[in-house]
Parts: structure tokens; sequence; C-alpha cells
């Protein structure tokens, strides 16, 4: 067990000093998610996001939506959704509808929660070429209680693919906290290294991550 939080500190402190040498923007995502049961196996879930860039100055994109899901098992959940985005790269908004279907796992294993996350979105535009992206997110979260607040630390990676151009468009790693004050309730705060393709070449962001998840 010793050992196995050293190298979480370790690998939390390697994700928080990647590349320090290099000059690289930094930004905040703040996340909401909402889910609530409906008939049955049923439930609704939606997410909505704001995210900032050029040292948190620039807020630069936005999201909304909500899914329509449904648990094949205690596991493994199927959910359908629609978000509708915004981007600003000048001074202007500029609009994306997604539809969005996705399969997520979720199970313990010796203590350790693992989620997996696989999504296909259908992104169209009227700014840009139409495109469909594949997304694979993974994230364990320990079983440790950290300080008397229980605080659970996490790593999680999602990787962006775009089918247009044929090519992986982004890499997410990141580490943080959970805390769950109250049944129904979960807080994140974390840390992202965001790495990503301007045009043909890569940049990095270092990102500044919140999330409320509510559980009705």
């Amino acid at each position: 067990m010793i050992r196995l939080r050293r190298l979480l500190l370790l690998v939390i402190l390697a994700v928080a000093s990647t590349q320090v040498a290099a000059q690289q923007d930094a930004g905040g995502s703040y996340n909401l998610l909402l889910k609530a049961p409906l008939a049955g196996d049923w439930f609704l879930l939606s997410r909505s996001n704001s995210a900032s860039r050029n040292n948190f100055g620039d807020t630069f994109l936005a999201y909304t939506g909500a899914s329509l899901g449904y648990q094949l098992r205690p596991s493994f959940s199927l959910r359908l959704g629609y978000r509708r985005a915004w981007f600003r790269f000048t001074d202007d908004w500029q609009p994306e509808d997604r539809l969005m279907l996705e399969g997520y796992f979720a199970e313990r294993f010796n203590g350790f929660r693992v989620t997996k996350r696989l999504r296909v979105e259908l992104r169209w535009f009227d700014w840009r070429d139409d495109d469909v992206r594949l997304r694979n997110e993974i994230t364990i979260e320990a079983p440790w209680a950290l300080t008397p607040l229980k605080l659970k630390p996490y790593l999680e990676e999602e990787v962006f693919y775009g089918t247009n151009a044929g090519r992986f468009e982004a890499n997410w790693l990141g580490a943080g906290l959970a805390w769950r004050p109250m049944d129904g309730v979960k807080l994140k705060l974390g840390y992202r290294w965001n790495r990503f393709r301007a045009g043909d070449d890569w940049a990095n962001r270092n990102v500044l991550v919140t999330g409320v998840n509510v559980f009705f």
C-alpha cells in the first residue's frame, strides 16, 4: 500500500511538471454534471462546461447538453445525447451541434474505482468542415481516504481522434482529488496537462479543473 501511494504521488508530480521548460498556456475547465433516474433502468444525464485559456484571461469554450442513458448491467451503460457548444476564436462565438453515442463502464478492483468511457461524436458546424470524433477516457480513483475530509486521489487520461484528418487531435492527462461531502454530491479539483493540435503542430496548456457532480 505504501509503495502504491508513493507511485501515485510520483505520477502526480510528473504530470504537474511535464515539459516545464517549454512555454505553455494556462487556463481552467469548470464542469457541472447532473444525473437523475427515470423509469426502470433509464436515466437522464446533463453536462455543462466553460473553459478559459491565455492564462485564464479568455473564455473561449462553453457547452451544455443532455443524454438519455440505459443501465444494461450494474457496471455498464449506454448513453445517447446531444450537445450544443460554442467556440470563440475571434470576437464572435461559433456554434457546434454534436450528437453523441457512448458506452460507460464502472467497476471496483481491489478498492480502486475504474471507469472507462468510449464516445463517438458526430459534429456539425457552419464555419468549418463537419467531422466524426472518437474519444476514449479512463479514470482510476484510489481507495485511500486522505485528511478528515476523506479526499480520494484520482488519475485520468482521455485521447481524441478525428476521423476526417485521420489523426489524434488531443491528449488530456490529469490528476486530482475527489470529495464526497454528502450522499449524491461529488466535487473534484485537479490539474490537467492538455496537449492538443494547433494546425499541424502540437501545443500545451496547463488546466485547472473543477467539477461538481450531483446525483438525484
